[in-house]
């Protein structure tokens, strides 16, 4: 059933930004859900980067049908952040939200929609970071494979060590502001804020840009709030070893900015994990154990790994399968 729209005369206008690069058995989801948003003012921008499979098909199809979405093609073929430093020209809203094409925009209701969108009401924050996982959803765990809750636990913990170490509660305790970027992910945030993605952590390295504008960020910890959650349920081992070698080579681009090291952040944020997730179960406890070997053994193979931002997105699980 669609979404009663919400009255924004005056209203903020949003720009949804989503990269898609041979996406044909996903990217459906994706523009689904945002072909329903509870909200007037909003466009969504595609940028098809070469692709060879249905894809613009189905983007075609969508656009098409709904004309707050429209697509371009373009063949850069050097990753998501050079689609996004494209498409994001072409925007016309004041809020931007990137929107991977294996994620689908869980909004709620109309309310949770207007709060979240109010937080901007306030000049002085600039972006919401994620403020849980993409993998955490309670349906999927209950049946999801051992690459999969890997991915969502650790991830899980990893945040919540993360919001207890470098944030701050707001007094309305509806959010809380991020005292420091370490390595939180912002898709969320006014365009007039960002600056060209140049490594392969784009979303790491948009909460640093943010702050040091002198912007804040805040995270929600109401869970039902508007957020991005997995298309997917499945994660194959091979290829999250593969992103964990993308992601080292994206921790070393953006480490000398945001001044985070071994002592300072890595060893006390696996401590942590690891102490918490047993907390939860054997289960938990072995998962994020294990996605702790993993992490070290890839950021290892990393060093030995010249790929730049361009062949780094090379190292990308298949999507869909």
């Amino acid at each position: 059933m669609m979404a009663n729209k919400l009255n924004t005369n005056g209203g903020m206008k949003i720009s949804f930004l989503m990269a898609a690069h041979n996406e044909e058995k996903i990217i459906g989801e994706a523009l689904d859900s945002l072909s329903k948003i509870p909200y007037e003012n909003y466009e969504v921008i595609i940028g098809l980067d070469g692709c060879t499979d249905g894809t613009e098909g189905i983007v075609k199809r969508y656009c098409k049908k709904n004309k707050k979405m429209r697509y371009f093609k373009l063949n850069l073929r050097e990753g998501k952040p050079a689609v996004i430093n494209e498409i994001i020209q072409k925007a016309k809203g004041e809020i931007i939200i990137i929107n991977d094409a294996d994620w689908i925009f869980k909004f709620g209701n109309e309310k949770m929609f207007r709060n979240m969108l109010s937080v901007f009401k306030n000049p002085k924050i600039g972006g919401i970071a994620d403020s849980f996982p993409v993998e955490w959803q309670e349906d999927k765990l209950k049946k999801a494979g051992i690459g999969f809750k890997m991915v969502a636990y650790s991830s899980y913990f990893w945040l919540q060590f993360q919001k207890k170490a470098f944030a701050e509660k707001n007094s309305s305790e509806e959010y809380a502001f991020l005292k420091k970027p370490t390595m939180f992910l912002t898709n969320i945030f006014r365009r007039k804020l960002y600056n060209r993605n140049s490594s392969l952590g784009d979303d790491f390295e948009r909460t640093y840009d943010v702050m040091a504008q002198g912007y804040k960020i805040v995270f929600f910890s109401d869970i039902e709030m508007p957020r991005m959650i997995s298309t997917y349920d499945k994660v194959n081992i091979r290829d999250l070893f593969k992103q964990k070698i993308r992601t080292a080579i994206a921790r070393r681009q953006i480490e000398p900015e945001q001044k985070i090291n071994f002592t300072n952040y890595y060893f006390p944020a696996v401590v942590y994990m690891n102490r918490e997730s047993w907390k939860n179960g054997v289960e938990t406890g072995l998962l994020v154990a294990l996605w702790t070997v993993l992490t070290a053994f890839s950021s290892l193979l990393s060093r030995f790994s010249k790929k730049d931002t361009k062949e780094g997105w090379t190292l990308r699980a298949k999507r869909g399968d």
